[in-house]
């Protein structure tokens, strides 16, 4: 389960996604692909636009938010124990998920896989509400045991600092917009065993998170470094 929230759009688009999932049904050796699954996320289906993550940075675009959706899905896998095929980080880090747990999504080529190396038919069930969303997964169950060791965090690229200028603040304001933070990667090892206690498999998911620039707002005429930087950097271009 995960908490829902945000605006409008982002909620719309989560309760389509997870309209979408509803009710499958995996055979036994059967693998699920959440981009063939939910399809591409378009206007014409009702989509909105969204706010999203791409390179590092948050952009609006068509169906975003609905990366939640493919996370909940992938921690309800996780735990099953289930073969885990393909997954991908954001590439901003999201402290509501568990850490290192989290899946990125975008149509055609991000996608979220897994297989049903079981011996029963897999349903898969999603409940949407206004707040939260949960995704729940049904069969004979196989018996695996899942334990988790969650690595350290290691620091990767350092933040950069950035000055905007903005001509509707006073003359003289400068204030810090974004608080920087340098990008991280941490490893999250899974081990599946059998009920005898027998690893069946195991595997590690390493996520690798973009830093966050810091970003310090000045209004005109603000007699600072940063100003300077600025306008040095709008005369090079």
């Amino acid at each position: 389960t995960t908490t829902c929230a945000g605006p409008w759009g982002r909620r719309q688009n989560i309760k389509l996604a997870s309209a979408a999932i509803n009710g499958r049904i995996y055979n036994p050796g059967e693998e699920f692909w959440y981009n063939a699954t939910v399809g591409q996320r378009t206007e014409a289906r009702g989509f909105q636009p969204a706010a999203a993550y791409s390179g590092g940075k948050t952009v609006t675009s068509i169906g975003g938010g609905i990366c939640q959706v493919a996370t909940t899905v992938f921690n309800a896998v996780y735990e099953a124990g289930y073969p885990v095929t393909e997954r991908r980080n954001h590439s901003l880090y999201i402290s509501s998920y568990p850490t290192g747990r989290d899946a990125a999504i975008a149509y055609p080529d991000l996608d979220l896989t897994w297989v049903n190396d079981g011996t029963s038919d897999v349903l898969m069930r999603s409940r949407y509400t206004d707040s939260s969303l949960t995704v729940t997964l049904y069969g004979i169950d196989p018996g695996y045991v899942v334990s988790t060791q969650t690595g350290d965090w290691e620091t990767g690229e350092p933040f950069k600092k950035r000055t905007k200028v903005d001509e509707s603040e006073p003359e003289g304001t400068r204030y810090v917009k974004t608080a920087g933070a340098d990008g991280r990667s941490v490893t999250v090892h899974r081990t599946v065993r059998d009920r005898a206690g027998n690893v069946l498999h195991e595997e590690d998911f390493t996520s690798n998170y973009a830093p966050i620039d810091e970003v310090t707002v000045v209004g005109p005429n603000t007699p600072t470094r940063e100003r300077e930087d600025t306008d040095k950097e709008a005369t090079d271009k």
